[in-house]
């Protein structure tokens, strides 16, 4: 029975070359993109941080005789796509992270790469080749029983098996791969909807089936299935040859399988090839072994993936069809000077300010005046990311929410639409902070967390923010990092809740507007501003009662409560807080009254 499965083996892998298949295109899954391979092209389609498809499209040079011969093309194709792979899995890594701005350190990061590259395959070896070759010798070690050869290579293939089923589970709980993985299954998705003659959009290509017989996973299976074989039939060849008892040492069987892996990759080829071409039962387990692998490492892909996909096999379709179609490459990055002119010019296009272009160049590309920007390059997708920001303030959105980072002092602060955007008066009542030089401040109700930081930055507090949101307390820590504050304490907590200790001056900016009065506030405000940091209240005193009953609790004797209210709020704030502080009320820039000082009696 063996013999002839072998022997209908061998017809299979003679007859796989003299057949044409449905499809010559393969692909591999990348970082955020899917690669496409046809027989004269390759197209590399990556989706960039602004979401836009990137497509790199290169011509294949025509293949020489030798590489159309059996077992000999299967080493070659190796090579080839350990080649290509490699080069595409960075190119690919550069796009997708195309947040971070670049310097002229490119060269450097590559050579990183390159030696990341060269360390991983190392451990590779290491790990799948090198453990199971000595794990027998461990075995024996440790448990003092004396494998046989058979034993020792039963072990050490078996283990190899099971190392690369660890490994591959391992690595699919981590985001970044399963998303890879996800890729992986639409470029099955999208070979398998051509082969079975459906149309190619991306809801044909949803319904196909994300396995596919050509698939690397499968090649790996099967090389671990032949490598057994072939170690096998190696020993006996030893055994022959009085070459036996050298064998048995590990690092002589190390050598052996690292030679082997050309021999057991050049087989496992031209299995994979008749396979794939196979509708026979006999192979039906073998093939089901490699469908079982690629459950890890297929994942099922949402439709932007899908659309990726579409895009690079389409791409692939095109170039291998008509040979007079040019070879497309992924745009080059630009200089700073150019992406500040072209803010200048978006500003002017969408009736905007152009005196905040420097603000908006810098804050959008996430750097500082210590920068040198004569070394950045910034990527085209950074250019689409602009546009639609400013097209979104053009039609109402908060400058500094389109941006991302609004002004406070002599700082830039990171905002979002889970925290208010800092105000000048809040510049006021934080100036009152740091005249009074604390020891140890509470900043309640923190949000972007512009006033305690500043406090920290301007003096030798210790500082600790709080909120209720925790979104907020994300974006404050984030700022604290940003202007590098210096013994801060983020805490969640809905006012004093969760605030332990007492503090030299508790400054609050609480939420003040009257509930009713919310509607009726700039668009700019009201659609944009999150309502739980401005609703104070029927009457917007609900949060100044709450520090009015709480405070002095947490204040240390003779200690100072800092607050800033609404213009009309003077009075009303100023007679709660009579009976158990000294109040002062001071004006902001309009002469309205804004901030509240009550120190402790």
């Amino acid at each position: 029975m063996l013999f002839l499965l072998h022997k209908k083996l061998l017809f299979d892998i003679i007859k796989a070359g003299k057949m044409m298949a449905k499809s010559k295109i393969g692909g591999q899954a990348v970082m955020e993109g899917v690669l496409m391979r046809g027989e004269r092209s390759t197209a590399l389609c990556v989706r960039d941080e602004s979401g836009v498809i990137r497509t790199e499209a290169t011509r294949i040079p025509p293949k020489k005789p030798f590489n159309k011969i059996p077992f000999i093309r299967g080493i070659i194709n190796l090579i080839s796509s350990l080649v290509i792979g490699t080069k595409t899995l960075m190119k690919s890594a550069e796009v997708a992270g195309e947040d971070e701005v670049n310097t002229d350190e490119g060269k450097g990061l590559k050579i990183a790469m390159v030696i990341s590259m060269l360390l991983g395959v190392a451990i590779a070896i290491g790990l799948f080749v090198l453990l199971p070759t000595y794990l027998p010798e461990w075995i024996n070690a440790i448990f003092n029983i004396q494998l046989g050869k058979m034993g020792k290579i039963t072990i050490q293939e078996i283990s190899k098996l099971l190392v690369v089923i660890g490994y591959f589970v391992l690595v699919s709980k981590n985001k970044d791969i399963r998303r890879v993985f996800m890729y992986h299954g639409a470029e099955h998705k999208t070979i398998n909807c051509f082969e079975n003659g459906l149309e190619l959009n991306v809801k044909n290509i949803k319904l196909s089936s994300k396995h596919h017989d050509r698939c690397g996973t499968s090649f790996m299976v099967y090389v671990f299935v032949l490598s057994i074989i072939v170690v096998m039939a190696a020993s006996f060849i030893f055994a022959a040859i009085n070459f036996d008892a050298y064998f048995d040492r590990g690092w002589v069987r190390f050598l052996i399988n690292l030679s082997l892996v050309p021999v057991v990759a050049a087989i496992s080829y031209e299995v994979l090839m008749a396979l794939a071409k196979s509708k026979g039962k006999v192979w039906a387990p073998l093939k089901a072994m490699g469908k079982a692998m690629q459950r890890i490492t297929t994942l099922e892909p949402d439709e932007d993936m899908c659309e990726v996909a579409l895009c690079a096999f389409k791409k692939v379709m095109e170039m291998d069809s008509d040979p007079t179609i040019a070879e497309e490459y992924f745009p080059q990055p630009i200089s700073y000077e150019e992406f500040y002119q072209h803010i200048k010019s978006s500003l002017k296009k969408y009736n905007l300010d152009e005196a905040n272009a420097l603000w908006a160049t810098d804050s959008l590309l996430k750097i500082d005046g210590s920068a040198d920007k004569q070394k950045l390059k910034i990527s085209l997708c950074w250019i689409v990311k602009a546009d639609k920001i400013l097209k979104e303030i053009s039609e109402g959105k908060p400058f500094c929410y389109g941006i991302g980072t609004a002004p406070f002092f002599e700082y830039f602060f990171y905002v979002n639409s889970n925290v208010l955007i800092p105000r000048p008066e809040t510049e006021l009542l934080t100036e009152q902070v740091i005249k009074a030089q604390p020891k140890r401040v509470l900043d309640m109700c923190c949000g972007s967390g512009c006033i305690g930081l500043t406090v920290a930055k301007k003096t030798d507090a210790r500082v600790v923010l709080s909120d209720i949101n925790k979104q907020a307390i994300k974006v404050a820590k984030q700022n604290a990092k940003k202007i590098k504050a210096k013994n801060v304490k983020c805490v969640v907590s809905d006012m004093f809740a969760k605030i332990k200790g007492k503090f030299d001056i508790i400054v609050c900016n609480p939420p003040y507007i009257k509930t009713q009065v919310i509607e009726g506030l700039d668009k700019s405000v009201k659609d944009y501003e999150p309502h739980s940091a401005l609703n104070g209240g029927q009457d917007g005193l609900d949060y100044y009662r709450i520090l009015e009953e709480r405070a002095d609790s947490f204040l240390v004797s003779g200690g100072k409560l800092f607050m800033e209210i609404g213009f009309d709020q003077g009075k009303e704030v100023s007679e709660l807080f009579g009976k158990k502080y000294t109040v002062k009320i001071l004006k902001d820039y309009s002469g309205q009254d804004r901030i509240i000082l009550a120190t402790k009696k």
